[in-house]
């Protein structure tokens, strides 16, 4: 039925680098504009021109879009991006309960309850977010930053059309259009062209050189041009030649050429060469919508109801008893429906679909989406809060004394120390004895290690793993000989200097003291002289 109802204008205006294609429907002209612009801009220029960008509030929009984006001839055209009239105001927060998400037409009515969109728009209350279609992606609505650069389309509305015009013999034409700066000609393919074109005429080998205008108005009634009637007249015309000139019916006569007619349903204009459809609605029972047909006419309802039994009235379509919502309420609206989600579900091109909360950063840390819900984890060293608000809390490790000797705790881990002259083990828990000048064969070995490291690799070939087994034994006897005379000599070089000291400090007394013995003995003799005794002491005692 759409496809019946566009008349179709096709013109290609270049201009430098701005090329406009233009299309037109019996109500309106669609310009497509094959220069990129930022959305702002877009709408702007569609503005200035006394237009909007072009809508989509209902799939007859969505069919006229793609027909006019197919009669471009624009291979370009397929896979780019167009900008389409509709936005999220900066400010106004993504709505997945409504079927525009939030979204509104830059131009009345700003809302509407069809949706075609692709996926679930952005969730965002502070950025505006502009939406685009493509042919590619059968012109499902996708939302985008405003600052992208796309083709955009912009919507003429217009009372009604004019047919191009008829000329007897050849002329020139040029159509200036209200929303156009560059003025179109009949070798552009024009079908019909909107109220309001100024046609300037003029006829090829006309002496006077005069220009005739003409304006598609509809002072006379249907829309026509402001002169009616052919122009550039033959002094004979014949049916032959274009059929007369005439829409429909044409009839050669003796007096007048040829005269024109109309097939049934259809009425003569004033220019006598063109049919129009008789209106036959003008005084139908219709209770909402007439149809004019070439017998008659017929009754039509909006979308969402239907023709109640006398074909005249409308009844509303219950489409809940469809099951259209699914598992989720259904609510029937004159008209239409609305489906109530459940928690966890958004509306998406008016059904119910799965959001995913992952997306709207809920969690701390891990988020894990399902059907309807979402789940939040925390990564290993912490625990999830008790208040089920997806925070992670770190876990003190400390607490359970995982370390030997001293423990720190940090964010989801945890480490250990030791207290003085003790080092961690390579277990990092464990607390071993830092070596000491004590443990003289800790020491050697462990400055054997350097002195080897220091001097660099071995040039000795390294063993096969089967002649390291086969040696590991000898390696080990070795290892213990070698560590049993380390520890012989330390013991040694300790004890002979002490003895050496010992023995030394013993002769020095012994002679000290044999000099001192011979000193008293010489001492003692009184100068050589030896005391006898004289025998007094026996006389005395006798006498006694």
């Amino acid at each position: 039925m759409m496809r019946v109802l566009i008349l179709m204008l096709s013109t290609f205006v270049s201009g430098g680098t701005n090329r406009v294609t233009t299309t037109c429907t019996a109500e309106a002209c669609l310009t497509l504009h094959l220069e990129e612009e930022r959305f702002e801009q877009a709408h702007q220029i569609c503005v200035e021109n006394g237009g909007n960008l072009v809508t989509m509030r209902n799939h007859n929009e969505l069919e006229i879009v793609k027909s006019a984006l197919l009669a471009s001839g624009e291979r370009s055209v397929r896979h780019s991006k167009l900008w389409i009239g509709l936005e999220l105001v900066k400010g106004n927060c993504t709505n997945f309960n409504a079927y525009l998400h939030g979204y509104k037409w830059t131009s009345e009515p700003t809302v509407s309850k069809y949706s075609n969109w692709k996926k679930s728009p952005s969730r965002t209350c502070t950025e505006k977010r502009c939406v685009s279609v493509s042919l590619v992606d059968g012109l499902k609505w996708t939302d985008g930053t405003c600052r992208d650069s796309a083709f955009y389309m912009c919507t003429f509305l217009s009372k009604g059309m004019c047919k191009p015009i008829a000329f007897d013999k050849p002329g020139d034409v040029n159509y200036s259009l209200p929303f156009l700066t560059k003025p179109l000609n009949q070798n552009d393919g024009l079908a019909m062209l909107p109220h309001g074109t100024l046609a300037e005429i003029q006829c090829n080998g006309s002496e006077d050189g005069v220009t005739f205008t003409s304006l598609c108005d509809n002072k006379n009634g249907p829309f026509d041009w402001t002169t009616p009637g052919r122009f550039c007249a033959r002094d004979k015309i014949s049916c032959k030649h274009k059929n007369g000139g005439c829409d429909h019916l044409c009839l050669e006569t003796n007096a007048a050429g040829v005269r024109c007619e109309c097939r049934e349903g259809y009425y003569l204009t004033d220019d006598r060469v063109s049919c129009v459809l008789r209106i036959n609605c003008e005084n139908s029972p219709c209770k909402s919508k007439c149809v004019s047909t070439s017998t008659g006419f017929s009754c039509a309802c909006p979308d969402g109801f239907r023709l109640a039994r006398d074909n005249i009235s409308c009844v509303d379509i219950d489409e809940c008893l469809q099951s259209i919502c699914g598992e989720h309420k259904c609510r029937n609206n004159p008209g239409s429906y609305f489906c109530e989600c459940k928690p966890g579900f958004g509306l998406l091109a008016g059904k119910c679909e799965d959001v995913d909360e992952c997306t709207e950063f809920r969690c701390d840390q891990g988020c894990l989406n399902s059907e309807g819900s979402f789940s939040c984890y925390c990564h290993a060293g912490y625990s999830s809060s008790s208040d089920e608000s997806g925070t992670c809390i770190d876990i003190d490790e400390c607490v359970n004394k995982p370390c030997e000797d001293i423990c720190f705790n940090t964010l989801g881990s945890y480490k250990c120390s030791c207290r003085q002259n003790f080092t961690l083990a390579e277990n990092g828990i464990s607390c071993v004895p830092t070596p000491t000048s004590q443990n003289h064969e800790e020491a050697l070995i462990t400055e054997l290690d350097q002195l080897a490291d220091a001097h660099g690799p071995s040039t000795i070939n390294p063993l096969s793993h089967n002649e390291t087994n086969t040696k590991t034994e000898s390696t080990k006897r070795s290892e213990s000989f070698l560590g049993l005379s380390w520890i012989l000599m330390c013991v040694l070089g300790s004890v002979i200097p002490l003895l050496l000291l010992i023995v030394l400090t013993s002769v020095f007394v012994i002679y000290r003291w044999k000099r001192s013995k011979k000193a008293i003995k010489k001492n003692a003799t009184a100068d050589n002289y030896c005391w006898v005794s004289s025998g007094l002491e026996h006389q005395e005692k006798e006498q006694r």
